[in-house]
């Protein structure tokens, strides 16, 4: 007879499904803990911008608003404080603040879009409001129109301004100046030179009644017009160019 040699027994551990969720979700913790920790301990570390949609002006201007609140600790820092900060520049349509794992605490701005200048020292934005840009080197930006008025009016010299190219653009006119006076009156200065005066009386249908006329029976007269007052009941007064009439 052949002695068949003794099997050797099986050391492996078998565990029962639960026993390996169980070890999974602690392992988790133990590490998940360790990685806390980690980053609790570590040292304070400088706000970091997000900077892709930045110009130079504006990048110095928000490190300066950061850096003006030192290092920061990546669990025990205040988010909303630094959102508060950032958000008070003029020039920062919206701020985003969050803690990211590879660079730490991380902010984000969307820089407001001028659409006009506002008087000499400010722009506006399509929302109508107003902001002293980053770059003090944008201001009076001669690619666009220039606005003036009451600072709580912004938004309604804006809208005006954007009536007015609506309803002359056909004729080839853009406001390059608009005007309005303490008086509430209403000043506009176009790009070939036309100066147009109203009140505050019915002003848009007076202007719109006016951009018709000049786009058919005063077309041809349009070139020799220096200034058109709209401020009658019944009627408007025209300026000639020198020599027009």
């Amino acid at each position: 007879m052949i002695a068949q040699a003794p099997t050797q027994k099986n050391s492996r551990l078998n565990f029962k499904p639960w026993q390996s969720a169980l070890i999974m979700v602690l392992l988790l913790f133990v590490f998940g803990f360790a990685a806390v920790r980690l980053v609790s301990n570590a040292p304070a570390k400088p706000i970091e911008i997000h900077t892709s949609n930045l110009n130079a002006a504006q990048l110095q201007s928000l490190k300066q608003a950061t850096q003006a609140m030192g290092d920061v600790q990546f669990f025990s820092v205040d988010l909303a404080n630094i959102h508060q900060a950032v958000s008070k520049l003029s020039w920062v349509e919206s701020a985003s603040v969050v803690r990211d794992w590879q660079k730490g605490v991380l902010v984000s701005v969307v820089p407001r879009q001028a659409v006009a200048n506002f008087g000499s020292e400010h722009m506006i934005d399509a929302a109508g409001t107003i902001f002293v840009p980053a770059d003090e080197h944008e201001l009076m930006n001669h690619k666009l129109v220039n606005l003036y008025g009451d600072a709580e009016m912004a938004d309604a010299i804006m809208r005006q301004m954007q009536r007015v190219n609506e309803w002359f653009a056909p004729l080839g006119l853009t406001a390059k100046d608009v005007i309005l006076t303490p008086r509430q009156t209403w000043v506009i200065r176009f790009n070939n030179g036309l100066r147009v005066i109203v009140d505050h009386e019915n002003t848009e249908q007076k202007l719109h009644t006016l951009a018709a006329l000049l786009g058919g029976n005063l077309k041809n007269d349009l070139p020799k017009m220096q200034s058109v007052d709209l401020r009658y009941k019944n009627g408007f007064a025209v300026a000639w160019k020198s020599g027009s009439k």
